[in-house]
This record gives C-alpha cells, sequence and structure tokens, in this order.
C-alpha cells in the first residue's frame, strides 16, 4: 500500500500512511510530497499525519521523515498534528520531531477530527 496524501481545506495537507511501508513507498512519497510544497510556493500550510495504521514506523523510515519535515517547516509548514493509537507511537512521533528540529506547534492526537480541529483553528491553543 502506498502513502496517501490528500489536499484538505483551511491549506491543510493530510498524509495517511497504510499498516506497513517499504522504501519505494516512502521514496515515492518524499518525491510527491517535496512537488506538493514546491507548488505552494510561500504559502503557510499545515499537516495531518495519519499513522494510526502504522504502529511503529520503522527506523529506517524515521530520519528521512525528520529530515522531510524540517524541509516543510523551511517552505511553509505552520502546524503539525499526528494521529497515532499507543503510546509508544505517540513517543516515536515526539522523537521525530524534535530530530526534525520543529519550532512549530506540533502535537499528536488519538483521532483524525481531534487532530482535524486543531489545525483549523489556529488560535485557539
Amino acid at each position: 500500500m502506498k502513502i496517501e496524501i490528500a489536499h484538505l481545506p483551511h491549506d491543510i495537507i493530510e498524509v495517511i500512511y497504510p499498516s506497513e511501508v517499504t522504501p519505494k513507498d516512502v521514496a515515492d512519497y518524499v518525491e510527491q510530497l517535496k512537488k506538493d510544497i514546491t507548488a505552494r510556493a510561500g504559502k503557510e500550510w499545515s499537516a495531518l499525519v495519519d499513522q494510526s495504521k502504522l504502529r511503529v514506523m520503522p527506523s529506517t523510515v524515521v530520519g528521512e521523515m525528520a529530515r522531510l519535515n524540517a524541509y516543510a517547516q523551511q517552505r511553509g509548514m505552520m502546524r503539525s498534528a499526528r494521529v497515532v493509537v499507543d503510546p509508544g507511537s505517540g513517543l516515536q512521533a515526539w522523537r521525530m520531531t524534535k530530530n526534525a528540529g520543529l519550532t512549530i506547534p506540533a502535537k499528536t492526537f488519538e483521532t483524525r477530527a481531534e487532530a482535524l480541529a486543531w489545525l483549523e483553528a489556529p488560535d485557539a491553543d
């Protein structure tokens, strides 16, 4: 299964991970997302990353995702919400965010609805 990318209202890019990812899936995803980010050229946007099906991201992928998050922040990502289903997934998401050196607001949520509500109301913090 591939990593899905969708464009939502409120300038949100949604990423949905399948239960497993291959190196090719990740390479294709990184290439496509960088094209999507470049197409936004200077616009601010947020990310909704649904990792609820992917319990643990392979360690070989974590570094690549940290680099991609840093790239995204440098190119307009203003907020990042991750949907995780267990404490281990949440800890891994936190580590990846820390390794990326993100300075933007980034949170983990248990449901997509909670994450989306937080991204759609940035002044509610």
